[in-house]
């Protein structure tokens, strides 16, 4: 196989992953209509458990996106607190780690037993046939990683690839790169599954994985930001808060990056998974530190974004 029909190929695999990523995550919040909404806004009475919620909300429906944006236009909406949000957005964060974890897990090998069990249950008159479409998009998924790996594997000794990945010569630039990509195709877990999947690879080390990984959690604010421009005041903090959010833990992480690395590393496990726990361990300790000092911090969003008079 040619550099070219493999470039060709990783594309195409990657357009579908993203596609079916998104499908799932719309279907998901088809099949459950305002139960979502319902449950974020009955169990957020406290920060911790807005985090709990927003951690299990983000897992099932595979979207942080979808979660910060949902909790914006309930704040919004003016039915949970601003404060009650923040918790909710920690939680949407280490809910993000689960698709890193499921790609280091190498599930693709159950791919087409999911793939066709959602085929076959989304045109059979049950229960739970409103689930197909959505187990349909979940098997896409990593259906599409696997092919994806298949495009990478003649790609590992291209030595114009090689020296282009070996250009990130540290942390900051990886950092960066994580943070536009993600920027652009709004899906920090399309860009943090592709690390993975580049280091399981050789592609890339595992420092330039973190990078990317640390930027993807700031890029993925991005779209929540827009989507608060015209709400109220109290939805603007929420969507600041989260950036704020994710900038801070990247800020408060980079001096101990070394010391953390060499933890996750003296872990036994694949350099796969070494870098789908750091994922976790990096987003849980983050949301840790901020429910700590949430009150503090929630009074910092207030005074920095003000009522419009």
């Amino acid at each position: 196989m040619t550099a070219t029909a493999s470039i060709i190929g990783i594309i195409t695999s990657l357009c579908v992953f993203v596609f079916a990523l998104q499908k799932f995550s719309r279907q998901m919040q088809y099949a459950a209509g305002d139960k979502m909404r319902e449950i974020l806004h009955s169990l957020t009475s406290t920060p911790l458990r807005g985090t709990m919620i927003g951690t299990l909300a983000t897992a099932l429906f595979q979207s942080s996106t979808a979660t910060t944006v949902i909790t914006v236009g309930l704040v919004d909406a003016g039915l949970i607190s601003f404060t009650s949000s923040l918790g909710v957005i920690f939680g949407a964060n280490i809910g993000s780690t689960v698709t890193t974890q499921l790609i280091a897990l190498n599930l693709a090998s159950l791919a087409p037993i999911v793939l066709i069990s959602g085929f076959i249950l989304e045109r059979i008159k049950v229960g739970w046939q409103k689930y197909g479409r959505a187990l349909f998009y979940f098997g896409l998924v990593f259906f599409s990683l696997a092919v994806m790996v298949l495009f990478i594997e003649p790609l590992k000794d291209n030595p114009i690839l090689l020296s282009t990945l070996g250009s990130i010569s540290n942390v900051g630039q990886a950092i960066l790169i994580g943070l536009l990509v993600t920027a652009v195709i709004q899906s920090s877990g399309v860009v943090s599954g592709l690390a993975v999947i580049l280091v399981s690879q050789g592609l890339l080390t595992f420092e330039q994985a973190v990078g990317i990984i640390l930027g993807a959690n700031i890029g993925t604010t991005v779209t929540a930001l827009i989507a608060s421009i015209p709400l109220h005041t109290n939805a603007r903090r929420a969507a600041v808060a989260h950036l704020l959010f994710n900038v801070l833990g990247v800020v408060i992480i980079l001096p101990f990056l070394g010391p953390v690395i060499d933890f996750i590393q003296y872990i036994d496990g694949a350099t796969a998974q070494e870098v789908a726990n750091f994922h976790v361990l990096f987003n849980v300790v983050s949301a840790l530190l901020f429910l700590i000092f949430i009150r503090p911090f929630a009074r910092f969003i207030e005074i920095l974004v003000k009522d419009k008079k």
